[in-house]
This record gives structure tokens, sequence and C-alpha cells, in this order.
């Protein structure tokens, strides 16, 4: 599903339709597993690259985040095999990629509203010498 064919329904707020949680860092985990098999470690790096937080972004809620992502059946885990340390592999399941189309169509939406705020604000005059 791309933006262009989303539904015109106005979607509000950051949570998705039925979810019990707002967090910002939900859609983007969600996306950065759906571009393919991930560890943990390098969902945090991505995140960070995004610029989420200026502080970086909490370890411990990212972890959290995808262990409830795998009780919603949205991701499954498998241990990789490479060398070194198991580590986790996050893919997203079928249901999970449902969840991400959600998140798109609220993230356009967020968009339409950024633009329109954006738009409106720059029509405002500005008075002179106050």
């Amino acid at each position: 599903m791309n933006a262009e064919s989303l539904p015109e329904a106005p979607i509000r707020g950051w949570v998705r339709p039925g979810a019990r949680r707002g967090r910002w860092i939900e859609p983007f985990v969600l996306l950065l597993i759906a571009e393919g098999p991930i560890h943990g470690y390098s969902v945090i790096s991505q995140l960070d690259e995004l610029g989420l937080n200026s502080d970086g972004v909490d370890v411990g809620m990212v972890y959290r985040t995808l262990r409830e992502l795998e009780a919603e059946g949205l991701v499954k885990t498998r241990w990789g095999l490479e060398e070194g340390p198991p580590r986790r592999e996050y893919r997203l399941t079928a249901k999970g990629h449902e969840v991400l189309d959600e998140w798109v169509a609220v993230m356009a939406e967020r968009r339409r509203l950024i633009e329109v705020f954006l738009d409106r604000s720059r029509c405002i005059e500005r008075p002179q010498g106050d």
C-alpha cells in the first residue's frame, strides 16, 4: 500500500486503530524490520541514525517494543547463526505488514495536517516594530 492509495478518511492521533500504545518508535521499528531481517542492535543503530531522539534512543524501550511486537504476532524471531554470539533476527509477519500499512495511513494523515499547519503559518501577518 502506498500513500496515494490510502483512504480519504482522517485518522486521528498517533495511535494505530485499536492500539494501546502511541509510541513514536513503533512505526519505525516495524518499517526497519519490513525492510529485511534485522537484529535488535541494528534496529537501535538505524533508529539513532534517523535521529528520532537527539540523545539517542532508549535501548530498553526498543527491546521492550520488539518483545511486545513479537507477543502480538507482528514479528517473529529466530536465532541468527553467523559468527559471534547468537543474536535474534526479527522478521515481519503478515499481521505485522497489515499494522505497518495502518501506520502508513496514520503517517500520511499526520503529514497532511503538518502541511496544512505550515501553509497556514506562512500566511500569518507579522506585526511590524512591536
